[in-house]
């Protein structure tokens, strides 16, 4: 075995390690992504908010390919090294294509929730707005905002007066008003998390697709090494 075959199989060992540990920290990143989404889920279309899905069968899918890297490498099999090579490509166009769909989605996504949030507001506090109502006290008290744009949204609905949850304390007198309320409203709060979860899935996916690819080209490099070393013996 010549030095830049035993630098390339052990270079590869390396990036396959990465691989592994880049497939545990994508699994991180769709759990803290998805409860975030979950807090939203009442203004959200499920199908529009299908990436962290995607990102979940991702993590499992590289975290499995990266122990066929393993064993390939370990067993110096050009079987297994081609296998992890055609999964791990597939995995890398995966993800780019996922980051181009989570930009592409973000003013859809945005467009339905603003939607949802206004047409649901009218229904607080009504007879038939049970489900409204719970969903807006949820959404104001744990995410500490107002009304769609701000206060003032509750105006006509509530005539002048304001949900106790969007107070952060009720006041003793047990109504919350406008100078003790949460200033942001729910829209522009949900707006902001979902740019934050659009950025860290476009540029996680964007760098475990690099480290992949180098990965891809030692795998080629090493599968190449073995076929010449069996073709001189």
């Amino acid at each position: 075995m010549s030095i830049f075959a035993f630098l390339g199989k052990y270079a590869l060992y390396l990036f396959n390690l990465l691989c592994l540990i880049s497939s545990i920290i994508i699994l991180s990143i769709t759990f803290i992504v998805w409860q975030n989404f979950k807090k939203w889920d009442s203004f959200v279309d499920g199908s529009l908010i299908s990436a962290p899905k995607i990102l979940l069968f991702i993590g499992i899918g590289v975290f499995l390919i990266a122990f066929i890297g393993i064993c390939g490498v370990l067993r110096d099999s050009r079987c297994l090294l081609i296998l992890f090579t055609i999964l791990l490509t597939i995995v890398l166009i995966g993800e780019l294509v996922l980051s181009a769909a989570v930009y592409y989605m973000g003013d859809q996504v945005k467009d339905y929730a603003l939607k949802e949030m206004n047409d649901s507001l009218p229904s607080y506090n009504t007879t038939n707005g049970e489900t409204s109502t719970k969903i807006w006290n949820l959404v104001q008290s744990e995410m500490e905002c107002c009304g769609v744009n701000g206060p003032k949204d509750w105006a006509p609905v509530l005539h002048n007066k304001l949900p106790t949850t969007c107070c952060r304390e009720i006041p003793v007198d047990g109504h919350c008003t406008i100078i003790d309320s949460y200033k942001l409203g729910c829209f522009k709060r949900f707006e902001t998390q979902l740019e934050g979860n659009e950025k860290t899935i476009m540029w996680s996916s964007i760098g475990f697709a690099l480290v992949q690819f180098l990965a891809v080209l030692l795998a080629c490099f090493r599968s190449r090494s073995i076929r010449e070393e069996y073709e001189t013996v």
